[in-house]
Order: C-alpha cells, then structure tokens, then sequence
C-alpha cells in the first residue's frame, strides 16, 4: 500500500495509477487540464485503483446535471465492488459519492466530514465538501469545514495554496471581507494561477462595491487566472458584472459574446452564467439580440435530461426561455419543477419547494408584467434564497429582479424599501443610485431623482476616471 503526497493512505501498490490521481487532483484544484481524462488513464492502468473510481464519480457528480448519471453509477458501482480491498478512508469517499448520487447532498458532505475528521488532509474529500457546500448554499460550512481541518496543513503540504483559496471564499460568503481578501492574496502569493482564490478575492471587491479594484484585480492578473482555464468563464462573468455596476453594458456584451459565451456551450455551469448576465441586461432594458434565443436553444436540447434536476439550474433555464419568450418551454419547466417539489426526499425536492418553484413563478410572472405577483413572491424568498445554492453575488439577480418589478409595476412604496436597503449596503454603487433616481421619480419627487441621477453619475465616472 502506498501513500499520497499528503500522507494519506491509499489501497494501491501501483504508483503509476497514484500519480496520475495526483496529477488529476491538481487539476481539479486549479481548473487546469481534465481530470476525468486523466484519472480514467489512471484506471486503464488500474482497473481495480477504488481512490479512481470514487474520484471519477465525485467530478461527474459536481457537474450538477442528470445526463451523468449513469456513468456516474458505474463509477460509484466499480468502486463498491472493490470494498473489501479499500481502506476506511476510500470507503467514506465510496459513501459520499453514493449519497449525493442518491439525491443526499447533505449526506454527502457528512460522510466527507467523517473522512475529515481522521484524514484531514485528503485534499479531494474536502474540495469535494466545499464544492457541495456551494451547491447547497451554506455559507457556514464553506468557512468552518475548512477551519476544522486548516491546522493540518502547512505551507510545505502540497496543495495547501488551493485551501487557502478554499478558505477566503468561506470567509467571504460568511461577511468575513478583511479576512477573506487577505487569504486569498496568500493563497495566490503561493501559486498565482489559482483561479478560485483570485475568485474568492473577486467577491470580496463585490460585496464591498469595490468595482473598479475588481476591474484592475482581473485584469491585472488575466494573464493567471484566464489562458486555458476551466473556471475561467465565471471570472469574466464577474467582470461584466462590474461593468454593468458602472452602466457599460456595451463593455458586457463584448465579454459575453467574447468570454463567457463565445461557444454555445451546453455545460450548465456556463449557461448559468450566461443567462445570469442577458437576464441583468434585460432588467436594464438592454437590447441584446439574437443571444436569447442562441442561449435557449441549448437548454431546450438539454431540457428532457435537465429540467428538474437542480433548481439553481432550473431558474437560470427559466431566464433564457423567458428572454427568448418560449412559452412552452418555460411552462413545461415550471411543471418539472413543480414535479420535483412534490418530492420529499431528495435535496432537490425541499430547494425546488422552497426556493425553486416560487423564483420560477416570480420569473414568469415578470415576464407576463404581473408586477405584484412578482414583487410579492421574490420578497418572500429573498432571505432563505440561499437554500439552493449559489454565492451572495450571484442570488443578487433575485433582489434586482424585485426592485425591477416594483418599479415597472408602479408599486413606489415596495421599490423604494428595496433601494434604501441597497443603498445603505453599497452607498458608492451607481446602480443603487440609478434605481434610488427611478424609485423617487416614481414618488413624484423630482429634485431628489434629478440628484440621484447626478449622484449615479459622478460616481461612474470618478471611478471610471480612477480605472483607467
């Protein structure tokens, strides 16, 4: 039996098959490479390898979409097989896989933590964990399952860069920016192509309307984060997010059709991001062409495996039919999704209920201009939205869409409580400002709006002024 680069034991006399899972590790860690395509070559050397098996089914897994089922059972079935030559550790890995492939995404991470608990450097069950924790949307874990584990490691443990960037998104997603941003840059002191710390790094400016840092931070380090990155399409995202802060949307779509969605991808991870930003778009009343439609139609081609499976997913599908104005489809996803919310056992099922199903309906009822409808249920999920993933700046669309709605359906009241929450967060944010002018004029109060305007625009062009 040998051991990994981290000490930690492995059921395998066969270093060949070991290095390849290393070498797929660090790919997983950076986004770098394809570690399906790599541990699959380790299991041609090894067919019996149990630590290959359950790592190929945990990659497929976190891909979060139905159309990998079965080979990730087959995945999850070959290592099952092999049990009774694992180690304990293998077998809890074997478990978590199992779970989540079941429909128990908290189970998964509980059976991860089990492994934790006496390995803590098992640097694949704890990205496996964090990657969850996402999916899941729980802040808490995100930070504290690396906390609990954090002592183990040390600046020579290989790898220990890619915790550290584990790290700061944890602490960001949990309000800890100061903490947050110096983790990160840490992280990326160690290794400087680490694109989820300069991620981590990315939200931090975000949340803190730093905009235009976030411009310079990405473009400063493009030359790390971008050329041959699997994770790359999301850090583009999040520079187009800040160009839409400062009102440059043409700036966006170049990225978008440029960067994010320059392929018609059908990796849902990616479409999320597309139909995240054309939906911001269409907010703003931008014109954004054929791109809708583009976009739709891959998530129909994808939508007999897809629709139903994971609401985050659900709700982003639901933007593109609606931007493309697809009726049918977005009718026959809504039933998919009310399909899953009957569930009761699966994780899918009480996200679907409680957050999924009522943002669909809110969405469609935008797109219908049931302002109210729309105002009424995205405020009752605004709080708990995080119950089906995603990170603070991406669930952001759910309060923009409201303060949209509110505004469009002349409910000045409603619009103007939404604003004043925003603008007491982000007081430097001259989208707050350009929705605080709407919002006021709205009330008839015409000098405040005309200064709300002003306002919006003295602080894009200082700090478009302090960019360049």
């Amino acid at each position: 039996m040998l051991i990994d680069l981290r000490g930690e034991p492995v059921s395998t006399d066969n270093r060949r098959a070991l290095d390849l899972y290393e070498q797929a590790l660090v790919e997983f860690h950076s986004y770098v490479g394809d570690p399906v395509a790599t541990i699959e070559a380790a299991l041609e050397e090894s067919p019996d390898f149990v630590l290959g098996h359950a790592f190929r089914a945990t990659m497929l897994l976190l891909l979060s979409e139905r159309r990998f089922a079965g080979e990730i059972r087959a995945s999850v079935e070959s290592a099952e097989s092999l049990l009774d030559r694992a180690n304990d550790r293998e077998r809890g890995l074997v478990r978590a896989a199992r779970r989540w492939l079941d429909g128990d995404w908290p189970g998964a991470c509980h059976t991860w933590e089990s492994v934790l608990t006496d390995h803590p450097r098992d640097a694949f069950a704890l990205q496996s964990a964090h990657l969850t924790d996402f999916f899941l949307g729980d802040a808490v874990n995100l930070r504290d399952r690396i906390a609990r584990v954090l002592a183990h490691w040390s600046p020579d443990t290989p790898g220990y860069s890619y915790i550290l960037g584990m790290y700061a998104f944890g602490l960001e997603e949990c309000n800890h920016y100061e903490k947050a941003e110096e983790m990160g840059r840490r992280a990326l002191d160690l290794e400087a192509r680490d694109g989820w710390a300069v991620h981590a790094v990315t939200h931090v400016m975000e949340m803190q309307n730093r905009y235009e840092d976030g411009i310079e931070w990405l473009m400063s380090r493009e030359g790390d984060w971008a050329p041959d990155n699997g994770f790359a399409f999301h850090n583009w995202w999040h520079l187009a997010v800040f160009h839409l802060e400062r009102g440059e949307y043409d700036r966006a779509l170049d990225l978008y059709d440029q960067k994010i969605y320059a392929e018609a991808s059908d990796v849902s991870l990616t479409m999320i991001d597309a139909s995240a930003l054309l939906w911001r778009l269409h907010l703003y009343g931008v014109d954004t062409g054929a791109r809708w439609n583009r976009l739709a139609d891959v998530w129909s081609r994808k939508a007999d495996d897809e629709n139903g499976y994971y609401a985050f997913n659900d709700a982003h599908a639901m933007m593109a039919y609606l931007g493309s104005g697809r009726e049918r489809e977005a009718e026959a996803l809504l039933a998919a999704v009310a399909g899953s919310a009957t569930g009761n056992s699966s994780t899918n099922a009480a996200m679907s209920r409680e957050v999924g199903l009522p943002l669909c309906h809110a969405l469609h009822a935008f797109h219908q201009g049931r302002y109210t409808v729309t105002v009424d249920l995205l405020t009752r999920i605004r709080s708990i939205a995080n119950r089906f993933g995603g990170s603070h700046a991406q669930r952001d669309v759910i309060s923009q869409t409201a303060i949209e709605a509110a505004l469009r359906g002349g409910l000045s009241g409603a619009a103007r409580h939404l604003v004043n929450e925003r603008i007491e967060h982000k007081p430097h944010s001259p989208l707050a400002w350009r929705f605080m002018a709407r919002a006021l004029g709205a009330e008839g109060d015409s000098e405040g709006a005309a200064a709300a305007r002003e306002r919006a625009a003295r602080l894009s062009e200082a700090k478009t002024r302090q960019a360049a």
